[in-house]
């Protein structure tokens, strides 16, 4: 079963979930590995253009972060870069971590 999606600063829900994936597939070309295949977006980063897609069909990895470049045209692999992720369970603990980084705050660090 999968885990529950509580997601921490700086990601929140897309905005515009078809919009991000639509966009995704406009910058995809053949040689990219999402290249064809279906996509949900799950997160965004309010901070930066990347974006969690949960990845379908045969892909060998569940989900991926993928940095947009906003184009609107295919782009030259490896862009538009995509770190993939077996699991969500990965994925929620690499936020852990991109949170810890986000609201790390040196002032009060010792």
């Amino acid at each position: 079963m999968e885990p529950e999606l509580v997601l921490l600063s700086p990601w929140i829900e897309p905005y515009s979930p078809d919009g991000v994936a639509l966009e995704l597939k406009r910058e995809l070309a053949p040689d990219h590995p999402l290249y064809g295949k279906s996509v949900q977006a799950l997160a965004v980063a309010r901070d930066r253009d990347d974006v969690l897609f949960r990845i379908g069909e045969t892909s060998p990895f569940q989900n991926a972060v993928v940095h947009l470049t906003w184009s609107h045209k295919a782009e030259p692999a490896p862009c538009p870069n995509t770190y993939p992720f077996d699991s969500l369970e990965l994925w929620i603990e690499w936020m852990k971590a991109d949170h810890d980084d986000y609201t790390y705050d040196p002032s009060i660090a010792s």
